[in-house]
């Protein structure tokens, strides 16, 4: 049986991260990113598909399943793609809401309702998405609609883990500030705001994509097999400040 894992945001940072710990489980890891980068990513190895796409196109996204389907079954999904942008709630319009809800929450939805109905058909796989801190608590970078599109993984993630029970698991990563392009390369934060904010974490840093991608590795892996609906932070201890 050959399996494959498919991966969201893959060209870089966490997703990046995700797609290398993955060529160790998976006979096929397809990626997935608007960023042509991804066809680098690809071109490094043999058993790495790269699709230039965007998760909000929901014919795309059920192609490219379709396309890894074809020669192997999908049996990992992680929904990793998101975009934020800081607006104030006055300046935000319905085309910068649609967008970022777009993205980090139907892209999620289009993921799932594609691959998702086959895991289940065979009695096997796992699903992780990707939130963040800003779902619980407000954004400290990003607007009211990065916040709300990420509460919103929440709630996805616990009523997929109710349906797709017993044969899928579905859980949630919480990143907190990873030193990823979202952070370092978006605008959305200074150097300084980043000293200031990491300074007050208990962990005194920024994290480091791998770590995250290694606790997603683990929520896909059997060693996660009691553990579905769970919201896991990765955050530095930014639940405790």
């Amino acid at each position: 049986m050959t399996d494959a894992a498919i991966v969201t945001g893959a060209a870089s940072g966490i997703g990046r991260a995700t797609v290398d710990l993955f060529r160790e489980r998976y006979d096929l890891v397809a990626g997935i990113d608007v960023d042509d980068a991804i066809a680098e990513v690809a071109a490094e190895f043999d058993d790495v598909r790269g699709y230039v796409a965007d998760v909000r196109d929901h014919e795309r996204v059920h192609e490219i399943v379709d396309d890894v389907e074809a020669d192997a079954d999908v049996v990992a999904v992680v929904n990793n793609a998101a975009i934020s942008r800081d607006v104030w709630i006055g300046d935000l319009g319905p085309d910068e809401w649609d967008e970022v809800l777009d993205v980090n929450l139907t892209g999620q939805y289009n993921l799932v309702h594609a691959a998702a109905p086959r895991m289940y058909e065979r009695e096997r796989g796992a699903v992780v998405n990707v939130s963040s801190g800003a779902g619980k608590q407000g954004s400290a970078s990003g607007g009211v609609h990065y916040s709300a599109s990420k509460a919103g993984v929440f709630g996805l993630t616990k009523g997929l883990a109710k349906q797709l029970a017993p044969h899928v698991r579905v859980n949630c990563v919480v990143p907190g500030l990873m030193d990823t392009p979202l952070t370092t390369d978006s605008g959305l934060w200074t150097d300084a705001g980043i000293r200031e904010f990491t300074e007050e974490l208990p962990l005194a840093r920024l994290g480091e994509p791998g770590e995250a991608a290694a606790l997603i590795d683990f929520l896909c892996s059997t060693r996660a097999s009691y553990m579905t609906g769970a919201v896991v932070d990765v955050d530095g201890g930014a639940g405790l400040v």
